[in-house]
């Protein structure tokens, strides 16, 4: 006689746990049913998965998306694609620029320089779309409060501390403007 070779970790589901996953998907998270089921997370992901139980429906891009997207994006900024998408191809969850960035890596769609400077010097005339950014950048602009919270990253007490004293945040504009100088001066130094 042959028995059957079931591996030690396998996970053999009864009726009564597919039931449980069955009443309880949507009532509770993932790692709730896991740790009811004494199971690990990903053992119950994926049979939940394999239920076709899903919290969220996915939205996939069209080959006329992709093909739209390739013809375009060395002459248009990610914004100003994510903008016309959602007039042609709307969606339940907009489209954002970070949809449109991140397919373009999947896609391998890398911009070169010059590329982007053509695409910023659009958007940066008077009204375009990156005139304001660039103006109310407080990274570019280095406000005071910004370079506050470079000093005391995620302390919200102690950078109301150091906007109170003028000569730390002026020694400290110019550490960060000096740092960032030696950085354009090493990438420079390498091309």
């Amino acid at each position: 006689m042959i028995k059957e070779f079931i591996p030690i970790n396998k996970t053999i589901w009864t009726i009564e746990m597919v039931d449980y996953l069955m009443a309880n998907f949507y009532k509770k998270t993932n790692p709730e049913l896991a740790k009811d089921l004494g199971l690990r997370l990903t053992v119950t992901r994926n049979k939940c998965n394999e239920l076709g139980l899903r919290r969220i429906e996915m939205e996939y891009w069209t080959t006329e998306q992709v093909e739209y997207l390739k013809a375009n994006y060395t002459i248009k900024g990610d914004v100003e694609i994510a903008e016309l998408f959602e007039q042609m191809w709307p969606k339940k969850k907009k489209w954002t620029k970070n949809h449109i960035s991140k397919k373009r890596g999947y896609l391998k769609l890398k911009r070169t320089e010059e590329q982007y400077q053509l695409i910023a010097s659009k958007n940066s005339k008077p009204g375009g779309k990156s005139f304001t950014i660039l103006k109310n950048s407080s990274s570019i602009n280095t406000h005071d409060s910004w370079v506050a919270a470079r000093i005391a990253w995620r302390n919200k007490d102690l950078q109301k501390e150091v906007l109170k004293n003028p000569n730390l945040i002026a020694a400290a504009r110019q550490v960060i403007l000096l740092k960032r100088k030696v950085k354009e001066f090493e990438k420079n130094k390498h091309l």
